[in-house]
């Protein structure tokens, strides 16, 4: 029996070949059945093992730069069975980023919609198959035809890197991140107790696969044995009915899609989606009243906060209601251990602030590039460099990124702190702090805001009101509104070109007084 994270895709693909395996959102839509899925999965297994051999070598990797749909996830699976890591690409990087990538970790193979000038300039013609030529790929090999024979595949260990995510370009070049089969694996698991997924849920997905978040919850759901729907591009009219016309249950999101849910919901008043029991979400912290408010649409879903990182994996969660402080990131799941550490590496106490660092089975292996040092310790320990504290419940709270502090009049300002209590208040759609240089400050803590639903606080009731949650300190001194935050590809606010926009003088981001 393989041990692959195919393992439990092919097994459901055998037991009920007729269900759907994946619908893909469009006019006309898109479905692939689990036997259509599953022969696919194994063309391509054997396809990459005849190009590569049974036992290609560790500098052996393939690339995806594709749309959601079910090309990617064949060609993810199948390299899975072959024992071949994928790169994951991220469409929306810029050609700059996409070509860091690709001349630091050339693919063997990369498979693409159509090869743009920076895929031309970066890999080689023969290497690269675009979607039109896909099906001929195939042929070469036998194609789905070919498809029958799973056992050979058998021989994939559970510690073979399966996969390589990249993380967030925003503060410079993506980093690949090497992940092994028994790290997702173990993640199953835990998702298994923590949720009870399985083969009757109908799981919307509405980012891109190119995002671990996404990725994951398909790939799980498949697992299990679910239907998963997929969109080509994330609009949130189309998103509604979706998950009205398909019985969604569960609903994987980053905040940005819960509002922009939100928003379209509230033209058209008394829908409510009572079937969907959970929606998962990662990226930036919920605020109580974007919490509430998603509990309005979704009235019998748990509202599920993770923390966790592209290297670390899941780390901790926060259920709906009831489920100890809204401010913290909750409890740490089975087997995960947490370790806060002071700056001389020793533990510090109970609502002490200090390096968060992780132990776990669901841990990454190291990074792809040998310019980017890190990886677990021996020990298995391994920070991404955030900052929290641990209550006297073992809740984690978390205040900031090591190298993110800001030094404002002497006193330490964590900008995730900051924000948290910015979001608390209900005029407040969205809000992101940075420190700008200042003579007397050193920095001062500057807050840029998108009001919510053209309400309006100026500088002293934004400065008083936050003062109930953060001391007075640490309030902003200087507050701008825009009209839209931007975001990374992760969804996080982008705190970098935030800050350039504000010592840029950008004539969209207004001083409020």
């Amino acid at each position: 029996m393989t041990v692959t994270i195919a393992a439990g895709f092919l097994s459901h693909a055998v037991a009920s070949p007729r269900r759907d395996a994946l619908v893909l959102s469009g006019d006309p839509e898109r479905r692939w059945g689990y036997e259509e899925l599953r022969r696919g999965t194994v063309a391509v297994g054997h396809a990459l093992r005849a190009e590569f051999g049974v036992a290609p070598p560790p500098e052996v990797r393939i690339a995806v730069l594709l749309g959601s749909g079910g090309e990617f996830l064949e060609i993810f699976h199948g390299a899975a069975l072959a024992g071949i890591p994928v790169m994951v690409l991220d469409p929306a990087w810029s050609p700059a980023e996409l070509s860091s990538v690709l001349r630091d970790a050339p693919p063997v193979r990369l498979f693409c919609g159509t090869a743009t000038e920076a895929v031309r300039r970066c890999v080689p013609d023969g290497s690269v198959v675009e979607s039109s030529a896909y099906e001929d790929w195939l042929g070469r090999y036998g194609g789905r035809a070919a498809a029958d024979e799973v056992a050979a595949f058998a021989d994939v260990p559970d510690s073979t890197p399966f996969y390589v995510p990249f993380t967030s370009g925003s503060t410079g070049r993506p980093k690949g991140v090497v992940r092994s089969h028994r790290s997702w694996l173990r993640s199953f698991d835990r998702t298994a107790v923590e949720f009870g997924i399985d083969g009757t849920d109908r799981v919307l997905l509405p980012g891109s696969l190119a995002h671990s978040h996404f990725l994951y919850g398909a790939v799980n759901a498949l697992h299990v044995g679910a239907t998963v729907h997929l969109m080509p591009e994330f609009d949130a009219e189309p998103a509604l009915g979706l998950l009205d016309r398909h019985a969604v249950t569960r609903l994987y999101v980053v905040p940005t899609i819960v509002e922009a849910l939100l928003a379209a919901a509230r033209r058209r008043p008394g829908l409510s989606f009572p079937g969907v029991r959970s929606l998962l979400s990662v990226g930036a912290k919920w605020s109580p009243d974007r919490r509430a408010r998603a509990g309005e649409l979704f009235p019998h879903a748990d509202t599920v906060e993770f923390y966790g990182a592209t290297e670390l994996s899941l780390v901790s969660l926060l259920h709906g209601d009831g489920d100890g402080p809204r401010e913290s990131v909750g409890r740490p799941v089975a087997g995960v251990e947490l370790s806060l550490r002071g700056p001389s590496g020793a533990e510090v106490g109970v609502n002490e602030v200090g390096r968060v660092y992780v132990r776990s089975d669901m841990l990454f292996t190291g990074y792809l590039s040998r310019s980017d040092a890190g990886a677990p310790d021996r020990d298995g320990w391994f920070s991404v460099g955030d900052m929290g504290r641990l209550d006297d419940r073992g809740y984690l709270h978390l205040v900031g990124r090591d190298g993110g502090m800001l030094i404002s009049g002497g006193l330490n300002v964590y900008p995730e702190e900051v924000e948290a209590a910015l979001l608390r208040l209900e005029e407040v759609a969205e809000a992101a702090v940075v420190g700008v240089p200042d003579e007397h400050w050193g920095e001062v803590v500057c807050a840029v805001v998108r009001w919510r639903d053209g309400a309006r606080l100026d500088l002293a009731g934004i400065r008083d009101r936050t003062a109930a949650h953060v001391s007075r300190q640490k309030c902003p001194r200087r507050v701008f509104e825009v009209a839209g935050l931007p975001h990374t590809s992760s969804g996080k606010v982008d705190r970098v070109r935030i800050r350039g926009a504000l010592l840029e003088g950008a004539p969209d981001v207004r001083e409020i007084a």
